[in-house]
Formats: C-alpha cells, sequence, structure tokens
C-alpha cells in the first residue's frame, strides 16, 4: 500500500490520542488542495502491512483510535480494506477515514473491498475539499463534506468531536514542520508572511494538515523500530 507518512500521536483529527496515516495516490485534484504533493502514484512509498503492523505494535501509549486520509484512500481499496480489517480486529475500531468520493458514490461502486471498508469503520467524512466552503469547522474541510456515523457506538464522540472547534498541531517530521489538522483558508499564505518578520526561514511543505513521523520512527517516548 501506498503511504506517505504515519504519525502518532494526532490529537487535532478525532477524539484522543490516535495514529494518522495518510495514503497516497487522488484522482479529485480539488482546487487549492493542502496536499497536492499526495496526487501521484508513488511506488517508492510502497509499504507492507506486516511492516505497519510492527511499527504500530512498537507503540506503548494509549491508541484511541485512527484517522485515515490522503491523498484518496479509495484508490487502493483493497490494500485499504486488509489495513482496516486488521486495525478493528486487532488495534481499535475507532476508524475515522477521509474520502473525497461521496457515500453514495462509494456504495455505488458494487465492490466488495469497498464495502469492506465501510463495515471496518466508525465514521467517513465525504466529498471534495472546496476552498470557498471552508467554514472552520472542527473535522470537516469545507461545509458540503459531511460526517456519516457508521458505529453507532461512537454516536456521542463524534457528535462531540464535530461541535467543538478546529485546532492544529505542529510537529516536526523529519526535516519538516508540518501542521496536523485541517487549517483555516489562508493558513500558508499567513503563515509564510510571518515567519519571515520573526527573522524564520520555512520550507512550508503543500501537505493536507495532517503531518506524521516518517515511517519506522516514533514521537518521542514511544518507542522507536529501523526505518522500513
Amino acid at each position: 500500500m501506498q503511504i506517505d507518512r504515519i504519525y502518532y500521536p494526532v490529537l487535532t483529527l478525532g477524539y484522543g490520542r490516535r495514529i494518522g496515516l495518510w495514503t497516497v495516490g487522488c484522482p479529485h485534484a480539488c482546487p487549492r488542495c493542502s496536499n497536492p504533493e499526495l496526487w501521484p502514484d508513488n511506488p517508492s512509498k510502497d509499504v507492507s502491512l506486516r511492516q505497519l503492523q510492527q511499527w504500530i505494535a512498537t507503540i506503548t501509549q494509549p491508541i484511541d483510535g485512527v484517522t485515515i486520509t490522503g491523498g484518496e484512500p479509495f484508490i487502493q481499496a483493497e490494500e485499504l480494506a486488509a489495513l482496516t480489517g486488521w486495525l478493528r480486529r486487532e488495534v481499535t475500531d475507532d476508524i475515522l477515514l477521509y474520502t473525497g468520493y461521496t457515500l453514495e458514490a462509494l456504495q455505488a461502486m458494487n465492490r466488495p473491498a469497498v464495502e469492506a471498508v465501510l463495515a471496518d469503520v466508525a465514521a467517513l467524512i465525504d466529498g471534495r475539499y472546496v476552498d470557498e466552503q471552508n467554514d472552520g469547522a472542527a473535522l470537516r474541510g469545507s461545509a458540503n463534506q459531511r460526517l456519516h456515523i457508521l458505529n453507532t457506538r461512537y454516536t456521542a464522540r463524534y457528535r462531540e468531536a464535530a461541535a467543538g472547534r478546529r485546532t492544529v498541531q505542529n510537529v516536526l517530521y523529519g526535516d519538516r514542520l508540518l501542521t496536523i489538522g485541517i487549517p483555516v483558508r489562508g493558513f500558508r499564505e499567513s503563515l509564510r508572511q510571518k515567519l519571515p518578520e520573526q527573522g524564520i526561514l520555512s520550507r512550508i511543505e503543500e501537505g493536507e494538515e495532517h503531518g506524521g513521523e516518517p515511517l519506522g520512527e516514533m514521537a518521542p517516548g514511544t518507542g522507536s523500530v529501523p526505518r522500513l
């Protein structure tokens, strides 16, 4: 499965301390997308399910959930189904998945792998990103996107999260500074202006605001494994 980055703990995309995982490849090409570098297919980012399992096994702190975004996770539907199935059985059934497809479009595909993923995840945020509709709501990037709670055990948890305020989390990812969370409209332009004013040279990555540690490297305090 092509995965660009994985990080723990993610504190801004769902309840609690979560694993964040960003897939590679996206057909939607939404204007003002935060992650255009994740649009192209990139075989160099292939990671096996076994490697992901080994990485996750090194986490010693509580895992409250997993958030999967991209890129467009469903363009790797078979690999995604294998991952979400294992996560639900062995790690947590609080899986939040972002997709540019609508739920109705996914259901109309009539693909067993897509149906398996929808059966595994607790919540789905669907729809393309529309920059003009970035209204600052928690969890959603733009107002056209919808939160579908697919596991009713988590109805209260996701309703509370959706009613909260939008926050971001700044982390070092290798040699990059990434921001985890969904930015307000114009965030990057503002940051580009303000950092030089403080004498800070920056290379702002054009990625959706869900950063992460390089695969095989853990966040401080969670242990480490060799680079995969």
